[in-house]
């Protein structure tokens, strides 16, 4: 599964404020451990394993300073401004228990940040973040947390099945920063509200309750094709080129 979204840091954020990135994605972390623990353990990714596997992000719920140097140090002949990818995984290899994280940071607001985290999967039955809801939880907190434009998560090969090259697909799961209602998205099979201060901040768009998103199932990639065609027509899918 493959979770993916873009925002815009605030402009009080500093350049090469790598600290700040990876305390603000440590609540993300721990919500994830709560699921699946496979996911307590995370490394900053490297060019060979030895590499990957010897600063290790986190350390008693604290980044570490070894890690947050490193960063630095990989980026010291680059400009403030320029865009730079904080990328860390959990240190394991194995095809149906790694994730990842990569998360695109400064960049001089020429381009929106990025917030990417792929998890490999055991089977197409169940998700290791559990059921919709459970999944919606950490929707709900990437959302919460980085205020995006939107958030999609599902099988990466939907990217293929999505009805456009240039708006974000619904997938399995869709946040949009509008409060949205059934009667505006009826193919819907469930709006989640995310609320921030006490106010609803925006809308998470299910197309399937009942499983888990199946890519090579036609009925499902058909709701959700319908979701992203009925969102398109009210002008609430954003175009990338507008972000």
């Amino acid at each position: 599964m493959n979770l993916f979204s873009q925002h815009r840091d605030p402009d009080n954020i500093p350049s090469r404020a790598f600290f700040f990135h990876f305390e603000r994605l440590r609540p993300v972390i721990e919500l994830l451990v709560r699921k699946d623990r496979l996911l307590e353990n995370w490394y900053l990714k490297g060019d060979n394993l030895e590499e990957a596997l010897k600063y290790r992000a986190y350390e008693d719920d604290r980044p570490t300073k070894d890690a947050v140097n490193e960063v630095a140090d990989r980026y010291k002949g680059k400009g403030e401004n320029a865009p730079k990818t904080i990328g860390i995984w959990n240190g394991i290899q194995s095809d149906d228990s790694g994730a990842a994280f990569s998360i695109s940071i400064d960049g001089d607001r020429l381009l929106p940040q990025s917030f990417e985290l792929a998890i490999d999967e055991k089977n197409h039955v169940s998700s290791r973040l559990g059921g919709f809801r459970s999944v919606a939880e950490v929707v709900g907190k990437i959302a919460e947390i980085y205020d995006p434009f939107y958030v999609t998560f599902g099988p990466r090969k939907y990217f293929e099945k999505q009805v456009f090259d240039d708006r974000p697909g619904v997938s399995w799961m869709l946040y949009l920063p509008h409060v949205l209602t059934p009667t505006q998205v009826p193919e819907a099979r469930a709006l989640i509200p995310v609320m921030r201060d006490g106010k609803q901040q925006g809308t998470i768009i299910v197309s399937v309750t009942d499983e888990v998103f199946d890519v090579n199932n036609r009925a499902h990639v058909k709701v959700a094709n319908d979701i992203e065609i009925r969102l398109a027509d009210q002008d609430l899918l954003p175009r990338f080129i507008d972000l």
